[in-house]
């Protein structure tokens, strides 16, 4: 069935022109050439051909279709609407057919109420568009008013044809577009988008009562292609904030900067991690978050400051995957079986979102105080794909040296013990390091706290665990406190010719290279026998 309709009662003329242009014609191709002198007869013989060939490209200029492909058009061409105020005041629904889907906007009034100075009350009514399918709150009511704006104020610069079934094809049996306009029940009037002229500079079109063509610049469909998603209101999910004038452990002018618990399960990951936050001012610790399940261990802080910001600022969607949260929904987008979740616990708020990547390369994303499934781009969510040594501090221990009472080294039968003298300083209320003492005997204060520095700079190689039941610790490092809480043991385990695992505490923490695992005491000894601590 053909797309074309003609209503006779509702035939719409308005500002349309008399007369078809002509200067739609095709532009001739033109050749000049620079001849050598010729007589007189081949002159004669040259001018006769010209008028020959300037009849028959007459001729052919009058029988060709009036089809132009539109890119003659310029700046100075006027752009007249297709439909004018009459036919289009009052229409209350507009419905537009693609080839492969449709949409339906409807008109709605909305109230709103403002006070003035005087506590007087003034209702302003508005008219408003929404999508028949979709609740209004959900959608950008900007971008559903602007489409059918789009819609109503499509314009033509060139007049092709005053008859549609003038011989040449349209496209008007299968329409690129079909939009009708309603009053009421009653259709108004349709406009028909045919195909697009040669050069794809434009498209034809028509309308129902009219048997003329026009030209359409392309430039004014884009709306058109707008997809029922495409609508959906700028979601987000939302940040966890406080009043500005909140001041403690968890906000900090309003924002969220701490929490008591944080869960993350990933695929990544292989599993569920379990992080808490340190007090800022802990001396001891000076890492921000610890992993206590499955493993205990200090996190990366910079990796756990991107998945608090989740919550602390928020997730910014780039678009919207459905407009429900229905069980059909969370299966189709695998939110079911999420490949990501995060939940985190702020005094009596716990908040979880959860994530899935799609095939386009974005995360369909679910938080219980949405109701739609929201669309992230991968480069807001980089947390979903942490592995364990993303969330693994790469250092094995971290200790301030302020709060030990002495650092001791033991390795191959030699044993080196560090007392480490501390002073409070009024100044700026804290504690400083004064000496370091080896039986008694002061070292190079610099140089230790170089060396110590190193201990605390070696990192993982690997988190791999690796089989040391019933091994002896080659090296042993003991930090003891000045608080009296049980000492910090590091230890030192052969695992290959190349690498050592360390544990603390009795927990295996990753691999380290051999080389390093031999400066420990090598460094220790020149510190003791006042050298630089990494002389050769």
């Amino acid at each position: 069935m053909s797309f074309e309709e003609k209503d006779t009662s509702t035939t719409h003329e308005a500002g349309l022109p008399e007369e078809e242009s002509t200067i739609f014609s095709a532009p001739a191709a033109h050749e000049d050439k620079v001849k050598k002198p010729a007589r007189l007869k081949n002159i004669i013989m040259a001018a006769i051909a010209l008028v020959v060939v300037a009849a028959i490209t007459l001729t052919v200029a009058l029988t060709l279709p009036k089809i132009n492909d539109g890119d003659d058009t310029s700046s100075d061409d006027p752009e007249i609407k297709l439909l004018g105020e009459e036919v289009l005041k009052d229409v209350n629904k507009v419905v537009l057919t693609r080839k492969d889907d449709s949409l339906t906007f409807l008109s709605y009034q909305t109230e709103k109420t403002t006070t003035d100075a005087d506590g007087k009350e003034t209702t302003e009514t508005s008219t408003e568009w929404k999508l028949s399918t979709v609740d209004p709150s959900l959608t950008s009511s900007a971008l559903v008013k602007g489409a059918v704006e789009t819609m109503q104020q499509l314009y033509y610069t060139r007049e092709i044809s005053e008859d549609k079934n003038d011989g040449n094809d349209y496209g008007f049996d299968k329409p690129t577009y079909k939009i009708e306009f309603y009053k009421g029940e009653e259709k108004a009037t349709t406009l028909l988008i045919g195909g697009r002229s040669p050069e794809y500079s434009g498209y034809y079109v028509s309308y129902s009562g009219s048997e003329k063509v026009y030209f359409a610049p392309t430039l004014q469909f884009g709306d058109l292609e707008m997809t029922e998603l495409d609508f959906a209101d700028a979601d987000s999910v939302d940040a966890i904030t406080a009043d500005a004038e909140t001041e403690n452990n968890y906000f900090n002018k309003g924002n969220l900067i701490g929490f008591d618990k944080m869960v993350v399960y990933s695929k990544s990951l292989g599993g569920t991690y379990t992080f808490v936050q340190k007090e800022p001012d802990n001396v001891k610790i000076f890492n921000g978050y610890h992993i206590i399940d499955p493993v205990v261990r200090p996190a990366s802080d910079e990796k756990m400051a991107n998945v608090l910001a989740i919550f602390s600022s928020g997730l910014s969607s780039s678009g919207c995957y459905s407009y429900t949260t229905s069980d059909y929904d969370m299966k189709k987008f695998g939110l079911d079986k999420p490949d990501f979740t995060a939940t985190i616990y702020v005094e009596k708020v716990v908040k979880t979102v959860y994530a899935t990547l799609q095939d386009d390369g974005s995360y369909a994303v679910y938080c219980p105080d949405n109701k739609t499934i929201l669309k992230v781009d991968a480069g807001s969510l980089v947390a979903a794909s942490y592995t364990k040594k993303d969330i693994y501090n790469s250092f094995l221990f971290i200790e301030n040296i302020i709060s030990a009472s002495s650092v001791k080294v033991q390795s191959g039968g030699e044993s080196i013990k560090f007392d480490v003298f501390t002073e409070y300083s009024e100044d700026n209320d804290s504690e400083n390091l004064t000496a370091v003492k080896v039986d008694g005997k002061e070292v190079t204060l610099k140089n230790f706290q170089n060396y110590y520095q190193f201990l605390l700079g070696i990192s993982a190689v690997s988190y791999d665990i690796a089989d040391i039941s019933g091994l002896t610790p080659e090296t042993v490092l003991t930090v003891s406190h000045k608080d009296g809480t049980p000492d910090t043991v590091i230890e030192y385990y052969k695992a290959s010719a190349s690498r050592y695992a360390v544990t603390v505490d009795g927990v295996q923490m990753g691999l380290i290279s051999s080389s390093n695992h031999g400066y420990v005491m090598k460094y220790a000894k020149n510190v003791a026998e006042g050298k630089t601590y990494n002389a050769k």
